[in-house]
């Protein structure tokens, strides 16, 4: 009885997801799991913290380290699920599946690698990109990102070099 509860769950929750069309609803859906952890970091919060850490580096490596497009990041948000079950990787890679390009996301990068995932999408409000959304999913963790800001072409490739220095 407790497997069919347990499945019946899944397929509402799995049918929830897959009418989600769009990152910011999987994101939202994500933060509602349990033990999830949430921070939003708006504009002055990042510039303090930057400024802040750069403050405390005497030998000035942390500031030419700094990708350039985080200046232009007018908010993060961060959800992220240590241990999480298989049921909610599961069920995010599934919506993740569920996502397709169209006028206003292009994915920019999609990653599957053993156990390994890595999804970064862009939304696009006519001609500048708005939004960048990253997904990671691994055995152990899951980690999505948004971040809000106009970024240009450049700052996507820095983006995507950023991510790909990280998985290596």
């Amino acid at each position: 009885m407790k497997k069919i509860l347990i499945i019946f769950i899944l397929i509402i929750t799995g049918s929830l997801f897959a009418i989600a069309q769009n990152p910011d609803s999987l994101i939202a859906d994500l933060a509602k799991n349990k033990d999830v952890q949430h921070q939003v970091i708006d504009q002055s919060m990042l510039k303090s913290s930057l400024d802040q850490a750069k403050a405390q580096d005497p030998s000035g490596n942390l500031a030419s380290s700094i990708p350039p497009f985080m200046q232009k990041i007018d908010s993060i948000e961060v959800v992220t699920l240590d241990s999480e079950t298989s049921e909610a990787r599961d069920i995010l890679l599934n919506g993740l599946d569920t996502l397709t390009d169209n006028d206003e996301y292009t994915t920019l990068v999609k990653v599957r690698d053993g156990d390994d995932n890595v999804l970064i999408i862009a939304k696009k409000e006519k001609d500048v990109v708005s939004k960048v959304y990253i997904f990671v999913v691994d055995e152990s963790d899951i980690v999505a990102v948004k971040m809000n800001g106009i970024l240009t072409q450049s700052d996507l490739e820095d983006i995507i070099k950023e991510q790909t220095k990280n998985k290596k």
